[in-house]
C-alpha cells in the first residue's frame, strides 16, 4: 500500500487528521472506512501505520497504531538534470526517477531540445511534475518525495551548477562506463547526473559542462531513447550506492 505524505503539523498526539487533496483521494479514490489501515511519512522521516476512525467530505481523521523512523540516510543525494522532453516522455521521467529515489528533479531547457517553456505556464506544469512525483514517492513507499524545480537554460545551470561528482551522459562522446567511475560515498556530498534531450546536448553544451568539471559517461555502445536513457542511468547509480538489489 502507498505510504502518503503528510505534514507533522496535522498530527496531535495520538491522531492525525487528513485534509485537502490527500483526504478526496482516501476517501473518493481508495473509498476507505472505518477500521481500515493506511500508512503515512512525515517530513521528518517518520512513518506512521494508523486506522481510519472517522470520515466525511471534509476530513478523514485516524488513530496512530505504530510509528518508525526511517533508515539513516547512506551515500549522496542524487539530482536528475533532465533536458525537457517533449510529449508524456518527461512526466514518464518523473515519474520514474522518483520511484527510484531521486532527492532533485531539475527540467533543462537545452539547446536541441524541441520543448520550450511558456512563461506564463511554467508554475503550472513544476506543479503538475511536482504532483506526478509525489504520487509516485508514495507508490514506491520512499521516506520523502522529490522536489520538482523550475526549469532552467542548460548553458546557465552547467555555468553555475557545483557538486562533488556530476556526471553527465554523452553519447557518441569519449567516456568512461558509467558502471565502473567512482562515485561519492557520503551523505554529506553531492551527486548529479545530467541527461540530454531527444536530439543529444549541443557541442557548447558539452564543452561548458566538461569545462565546469563535469565528467562525461557512457551507456555503452547502444543509443537510448533520452527517457530509457534517463532511467537507465538513474538505475545503475542507485544500485551502486545500494539503494537498489
Amino acid at each position: 500500500m502507498p505510504a502518503f505524505f503528510v505534514s507533522s503539523l496535522d498530527i496531535r498526539e495520538t491522531q492525525i487528521t487528513l485534509t485537502g487533496d490527500l483526504c478526496h483521494h482516501v476517501r473518493a479514490s481508495l473509498r476507505v472506512k472505518p477500521g481500515e489501515d493506511l500508512w503515512l511519512t512525515d517530513e521528518q522521516r517518520r512513518r506512521y501505520r494508523v486506522r481510519v476512525t472517522y470520515v466525511s467530505q471534509q476530513a478523514v481523521m485516524t488513530e496512530i497504531l505504530e510509528q518508525r523512523l526511517g533508515p539513516v540516510e547512506t551515500g549522496p543525494p542524487l539530482l536528475l538534470a533532465q533536458a525537457l522532453l517533449k510529449g508524456d516522455h518527461m512526466d514518464w521521467v518523473v515519474q520514474k526517477a522518483s520511484e527510484l529515489g531521486v532527492r532533485t528533479i531539475l527540467p533543462l531547457v537545452s539547446r536541441h531540445g524541441v520543448v520550450r517553456p511558456q512563461p506564463d505556464r511554467i508554475a503550472a506544469q513544476v506543479a503538475r511534475w511536482q504532483r506526478i512525483a509525489t504520487e509516485a514517492a508514495q507508490q514506491s513507499e520512499q521516506w520523502q518525495p522529490p522536489e520538482v524545480l523550475e526549469p532552467l537554460e542548460s548553458r546557465r545551470f552547467f555555468s553555475t551548477h557545483k557538486a562533488t561528482c556530476s556526471l553527465l551522459l554523452a553519447e557518441r562522446h569519449e567516456a568512461a562506463a558509467l558502471a565502473r567511475i567512482p562515485l561519492p560515498s557520503l551523505p554529506s556530498e553531492q551527486l548529479t547526473v545530467m541527461i540530454g534531450p531527444e536530439g543529444g546536448w549541443a557541442e557548447e553544451e558539452i564543452t561548458l559542462a566538461l569545462a565546469q568539471q563535469c565528467q562525461a559517461v557512457s551507456l555503452g555502445s547502444c543509443i537510448l531513447r533520452a527517457d530509457t536513457a534517463a532511467v537507465t542511468a538513474l538505475s545503475i547509480v542507485q544500485s551502486r550506492l545500494g539503494r537498489l538489489g
